[in-house]
């Protein structure tokens, strides 16, 4: 009677699990090339800057988002985010400091990576005429100037 209770559970949380995928609309399979990917700017007045494709979630909901950015060189001023977030240099170089290490920032290459816990003040720069980076947020997305 133990197993079959036991599997009997394992099979209704199965259930369950299956259908919150269901629900939060995952595909089963896809495959995107990357002359496929759809960026857009994420400030519809400002097309040649800092431009987005989201690959899972929502960028300003609730849970968690994974997008790629892409950068136009140059620094971003001093900013916090309020969730945690992993970074992932795909294209270019670039650099990520927490606030007053920007003497000491190291040049990240393609495969570098960082993680940023929230509302930390932190910096980043593109050095290369483009940089593509993917970002994984634990929640939405946001920017705030660092006070």
């Amino acid at each position: 009677m133990g197993k079959t209770l036991i599997a009997l559970a394992a099979v209704a949380i199965a259930a369950v699990a299956h259908q919150t995928l269901i629900a939060q609309g995952r595909p089963a399979e896809y495959v995107l090339g990357a002359n496929a990917v759809k960026f857009m700017p994420l400030d519809p007045k400002d097309p040649g800057g800092i431009n987005v494709s989201v690959v899972s979630g929502q960028l300003q909901g609730k849970g968690p988002v994974t997008f790629f950015m892409r950068l136009p060189k140059g620094p971003a001023p001093l900013h916090t985010h309020s969730a945690g977030y992993y970074g992932i240099v795909v294209r270019g170089q670039a650099k990520h400091w927490p606030a007053g290490g920007d003497a000491k920032a190291q040049v990240l290459n393609p495969g570098s990576h960082w993680y940023q816990p929230g509302k930390a003040p932190h910096g980043d720069e593109c050095l290369a005429a483009e940089c593509l980076l993917l970002l994984q947020f634990e929640s939405g997305f946001d920017f705030m100037p660092a006070k």
